[in-house]
């Protein structure tokens, strides 16, 4: 198929559908881009030819309401940008026109609802194309655990280690929101999967908390869902977890943590209150920096010591083409955007699901965007 017979659609003009679409614009590969959504009037930077708005009958967004149908049908892959409460809802109409599906979330529901073969029908049996979790945590995180956790005679442990922090905050969580509030609320809520001495389990969010010190800097970071994708579920398939202690914790600046389990945990606020607060009570910011640092520990075959293996990097904000992309707009954007080249490209499989850890790493370090996540210093800048 040549790029210009390619067409992409993107459902969801919010900060980070919008990023994607302006970092594909940006690739000069011919590809034709299509984003939607409800709103009459998107970002200035979407070229309105490129722009469908969603009709619906409610001012709410609910999948019988919009129109997802009519939009997939004609693409040659879809990318969901829209909150997570409408991922099985767009996943089904891409069922229906067997069309390849891409998201960014860290909800599980649509995992859920696959395993439970809720797709079988009298004409359908398997998947198309199939990739949840792409981005930066689930996403290249999970990417870069299952990497540098290759080639030990003895691993015993894998912590992925992320946040997406407010350069400045001048609040007691010592936090302003750089992406949405409600994802943020569901990761503070939802059940967190770990493997722990080998065994497949859960903990509870905002449990497990450590304070840990990053290249002379002290943070906390505690037990969220959904950042850790299918890697844990993965590894225990493999069968090689005896002994083997995994999780993914949620980096913050000293002192969040507190405030955040009174609210979630001693006042046991609904999840409607807290999503209030945190769209329009906690300030927003675009000034914020994103942190990955991940270890994977254990005895390395060649002389049977321990020894722990690392993955760090601070991700600034980025300015392009008169654009400027927050960190966590750039890093999501990147991370997925890097997964849609992979798959056109022919590194991907071209049907069923596919995992985040199943990718190549080295083959994402050689994609457009994907070269941004090169460990060494290249002073944070691509352009």
């Amino acid at each position: 198929m040549n790029n210009q017979d390619i067409h992409i659609g993107i459902v969801g003009a919010g900060r980070i559908g919008t990023a994607i679409y302006n970092l594909l614009v940006t690739t000069d590969r011919g590809y034709r881009i299509t984003i939607a959504d409800i709103v009459s009037k998107p970002d200035w930077s979407i070229n309105r030819d490129h722009y469908e708005q969603l009709q619906i009958k409610k001012p709410l967004y609910s999948g019988e309401n919009v129109q997802f149908n009519e939009f997939v049908e004609d693409k040659t892959l879809i990318i969901n940008a829209l909150p997570f409460t409408e991922n099985i809802h767009l996943y089904q109409a891409c069922l229906e026109s067997n069309v390849p599906y891409f998201d960014l979330s860290e909800d599980d529901a649509l995992d859920e609802w696959i395993a439970k073969r809720e797709y079988v029908s009298e004409t359908r049996s398997g998947l198309p194309f199939t990739m949840p979790h792409c981005g930066l945590a689930p996403g290249l995180s999970t990417v870069v655990a299952n990497h540098i956790s290759k080639d030990f005679h003895d691993l015993q442990s894998i912590k992925i280690r992320v946040g997406a922090l407010s350069k400045s905050a001048t609040n007691k969580l010592r936090y302003h929101t750089s992406w949405s509030g409600d994802g943020l609320v569901n990761e503070y809520m939802g059940k967190c999967q770990v493997i722990r001495d080998g065994m497949y389990c859960f903990n509870s969010a905002l449990s497990g908390y450590e304070k840990i010190t990053i290249n002379g800097q002290e943070f906390e970071a505690f037990n969220t869902s959904g950042g850790i994708g299918t890697f844990a579920k993965t590894l225990c398939d493999r069968g090689t977890t005896i002994g083997l202690d995994v999780d993914y914790k949620t980096l913050r600046r000293v002192g969040h943590h507190q405030y955040i389990d009174f609210l979630f945990k001693d006042l046991k606020l609904p999840s409607d209150i807290l999503n209030n607060i945190f769209k329009n009570y906690v300030p927003n910011t675009t000034e914020d920096e994103v942190i990955i640092y991940v270890t994977a520990s254990g005895i390395r075959p060649f002389d049977y010591t321990f020894f722990e293996r690392t993955y760090y990097k601070v991700f600034p904000k980025q300015t392009y083409r008169g654009r400027t992309f927050t960190a966590i707009e750039f890093t999501t954007a990147a991370g997925l955007i890097s997964m849609v080249e992979l798959y056109l490209d022919g590194k991907l499989p071209k049907d069923g699901y596919i995992t985040q850890e199943s990718v190549n790493w080295e083959d994402v370090l050689n994609t457009t965007y994907g070269r941004y996540y090169r460990e060494e210093d290249d002073e944070h800048n691509l352009y």
